[in-house]
């Protein structure tokens, strides 16, 4: 696929052929890649896992949705503020693994809308090998397991109420390294393995195209990718000696040819996937690797179908150099759109050199508690780790290379004006911290309560004005809420503001 732009109307079952040749007539135009790819932004994404845990021995995770209500004091302003972090980083995508579709993920979608952020979601392994009656269990065809699920996703953020995908969803992805998993070990045993995870693929996206349609979506679509290892598939049949490109090549096949592999899709699955689906696969490889040995055969393969890197960290190199080497690779091929950084957190869940990969260690120090799905967690602080061979901690080289602004980590242990108390204990925690950019956060936040906004073109008068209480010269918590009640010229009140519910409130 090109971009997101194609239209999805609401409509019947029958007009399904005719509905993907509009959105061939809409997408197919391969001669226009590379000026559309000179216009669009480099992915610079953020891989996301961030269980609260310390070690494998502290707890039991009863849910792994980490864009869920529930997570809020961990990606959200009023808690930890991930999702802030990672625009200090440069970052422009989230890309996020668990979800559970009877959760909410509205909140999570405006929040990383509102910090410039898109979001790469994904279906959970779940109906693939988990649930009761999973994709095993009718021979690789996961039709009836996964559209159920998707249809929920739709309801349950996904889509906004006019029936349009939400504007910060970029890419679902179908299945993480399914070559590894539907079924396991398809990449290295007989040829029935990738046969088998071609059909998987090629029926969960049937249904998540059927469950699109009976949705009425409408509007600009999303892409859908399957992000595959970086293993050789020597059992596929188009082996091809190239790490992923095997995989690819097979379900490349599947998607034109599903007679083949014996499926019957009721939607047009190829036009879907000529015109909505990228590539993308996983490594751990080099930035030369990726450059010298799996994107010349790619190009050749693939001429007009862009890919990018879902997971991309070369551990044990000098992060600066290998991070700046990929992005310049991609700068310099308009088939290849960016990487997703592997990863924002270190899995402690998780052992020996998986442990490698984070580039925030948890502290032992803690923002306080938080309920997830009826268990109480520490919300940890992070703190950076160190990357050994830049001499740099490892987000700050990651922001060198996405060119952000970079992250103040004295301040990743304090906490946000905007979840302290609106009163003089909360003023005094913001007080203490001797920032005026907290302090206008803080008075912004109380100016907001109070049903008003700093009237646009103040900025200034707001900032010497929370400067005053900073130094003192402008006395103490009764000062400032007699002078915001005053109603300053600078501070526009709206007359007829209403009580309402703070979805930031933990």
């Amino acid at each position: 696929s090109i971009s997101q732009g194609s239209t999805l109307a609401s409509r019947t079952l029958s007009q399904r052929t005719m509905v993907s040749m509009v959105h061939l007539a809409v997408w197919a135009a391969p001669t226009l890649l590379a000026a559309h790819r000179a216009s669009a932004e480099l992915i610079r994404g953020i891989s996301y896992g961030p269980p609260p845990l310390r070690s494998m021995d502290e707890g039991w995770m009863p849910q792994d949705d980490w864009f869920s209500n529930e997570a809020v004091p961990l990606w959200g302003r009023s808690g930890r503020g991930d999702l802030h972090v990672m625009k200090q980083l440069g970052a422009n995508m989230v890309r996020l693994y668990g979800n559970n579709p009877e959760n909410d993920h509205t909140n999570f979608l405006d929040e990383a809308l509102e910090q410039g952020i898109s979001v790469s979601a994904g279906m959970s392994d779940y109906p693939y090998y988990q649930m009761w009656g999973n994709c095993i269990s009718t021979d690789m065809n996961c039709f009836t397991q996964v559209k159920p699920l998707y249809a929920q996703n739709l309801r349950n953020g996904f889509l906004r109420p006019d029936g349009t995908y939400h504007p910060a969803l970029k890419y679902m992805n179908i299945l993480n390294e399914p070559d590894l998993k539907v079924p396991a070990g398809a990449d290295t045993g007989g040829p029935e393995g990738p046969v088998k995870m071609a059909r998987a693929l090629m029926s969960a996206l049937d249904a998540m195209l059927d469950a699109e349609i009976e949705a009425g979506v409408t509007g600009p679509l999303i892409n859908f990718t399957a992000t595959f290892s970086f293993a050789i598939c020597s059992a596929c049949s188009e082996s091809l000696g190239v790490p992923a490109l095997g995989q690819m090549a097979q379900l490349d096949d599947a998607m034109f040819h599903p007679e083949k592999y014996g499926y019957s899709p009721k939607n047009d699955v190829t036009a879907a996937y000529k015109t909505r689906f990228t590539h993308s696969f996983n490594t751990a490889s080099p930035a030369t690797d990726v450059k010298n040995w799996f994107l010349p055969a790619y190009t050749i393969r693939f001429p007009t179908t862009p890919v990018y890197i879902g997971e991309y960290h070369r551990a044990g190199a000098n992060q600066v150099d290998d991070l700046g080497t990929i992005m310049s690779v991609a700068e310099q091929n308009p088939l290849f759109l960016g990487i997703s950084f592997f990863q924002y957190q270190v899995a402690y869940w998780k052992a020996g050199s998986e442990r490698d990969f984070g580039m925030f260690a948890l502290s032992s120090s803690s923002l306080g508690t938080f309920d997830y799905f009826g268990t109480t967690f520490n919300l940890y602080c992070l703190e950076p780790q160190l990357d050994d061979h830049s001499g740099m901690e490892m987000p700050s080289a990651v922001s060198n290379v996405y060119g952000g602004s970079g992250v103040d980590y004295s301040s990743l242990c304090l906490r946000s004006p905007e979840i302290v108390a609106l009163d003089v204990s909360g003023y005094s925690e913001i007080l203490a911290q001797s920032s005026v950019s907290k302090m206008v956060g803080f008075i912004e936040r109380l100016v907001h309560h109070m049903g008003a906004i700093v009237t646009p073109g103040f900025e200034d008068t707001l900032h010497t004005f929370a400067q005053g209480f900073v130094d003192g010269s402008s006395g103490g918590f009764e000062d400032l809420a007699s002078a915001l009640g005053s109603q300053p010229s600078w501070i526009d009140f709206d007359s007829h503001a209403k009580c309402v519910a703070s979805r930031s409130v933990q």
